[in-house]
């Protein structure tokens, strides 16, 4: 008897194969790897687990991954919801040119952002040098190697992301039902607030979740802008492997980085299901 296979599986095979062992793979190994003492002795614990766990200091590295992503998360969706909401409401001859402005930063390597950044944030860079001109303040202000500065660079790589999620659900939107809103006597602003927004909540969960979920994971940023005073996941997870070559232990942070992320997902997913269920508020 033979074996046939519907055309959608046949098209999702080359997928598959590539998500199971460009992906599924190396995360099995380094799931596995992480219950090791060492990398060669084999010897099965959860020492690695433990270790994390209850070491305060790398707790405080977790929390700032998730903080510093959550924050991160918030201003790219309060800057990129005013971008795409301009850009979905100007004239659409002007749309694809303002797209094209928000699509060039990505073109440009992410290191060259960063350097970018170290100059205008340094104390005698650009941000500074202008506030010192203007007597705002008496001596240059520390923004470089700060949670301040991660977030701030952090922000300008990441933007795009919002706006390209967030843009086509905003421009898709039926401008009839705020046009009934006004002419039910409500105000631009209650109209912005009880018809836009909820309508565009599901490219909301979906930006903010895309950004947070790139952010807790980013590892040019943090380690140029914040340095080894701002360590993260992702920094200590190459000081784990590249520095003192302890790659069991730079596993199991890699596994907790991974969990984390999932839980926060699922919190987001149910978040969304119950917002849906409801209709987005309306």
């Amino acid at each position: 008897m033979k074996l046939k296979l519907s055309p959608h599986w046949i098209l999702l095979i080359p997928g598959l194969a590539m998500m199971l062992f460009f992906f599924i793979v190396p995360l099995g190994q380094i799931f596995i790897i992480s219950f090791f003492e060492s990398q060669t002795d084999g010897v099965f614990t959860f020492e690695n687990y433990s270790r994390f766990l209850s070491d305060s200091h790398y707790l405080k590295i977790l929390w700032r991954t998730i903080w510093i992503g959550f924050v991160t998360a918030l201003v790219c969706l309060f800057l990129g919801y005013s971008l795409s909401y301009g850009i979905a409401r100007a004239k659409e001859m002007y749309q694809n040119f303002l797209l094209l402005l928000v699509i060039l930063p990505l073109l440009t390597s992410a290191v060259v952002r960063n350097f970018g950044w170290m100059v205008i944030m340094g104390k005698k860079g650009l941000i500074n040098e202008t506030l010192l001109s203007l007597h705002i303040i008496s001596s240059p202000i520390e923004i470089l190697y700060t949670p301040l500065g991660v977030i701030i660079a952090m922000t300008h790589v990441l933007l795009p992301f919002m706006v390209l999620v967030l843009y086509p659900i905003l421009s898709s939107a039926d401008l009839n039902i705020e046009h009934a809103s006004e002419n039910l006597g409500a105000s631009p602003f209650k109209t912005f607030w009880l018809v836009t927004i909820p309508l565009s909540l599901p490219g909301i969960f979906a930006g903010t979740l895309l950004v947070f979920s790139i952010a807790i994971s980013f590892y040019i940023t943090p380690a140029l802008i914040g340095g080894p005073k701002v360590p993260v996941m992702a920094t200590e997870i190459y000081n784990q492997t590249i520095n003192l070559l302890n790659w069991p232990y730079a596993s199991s942070i890699a596994v907790i980085l991974l969990i984390a992320v999932l839980i926060i997902i699922s919190v987001y997913n149910k978040a969304l299901s119950k917002v849906s269920n409801q209709g987005g508020g309306l």
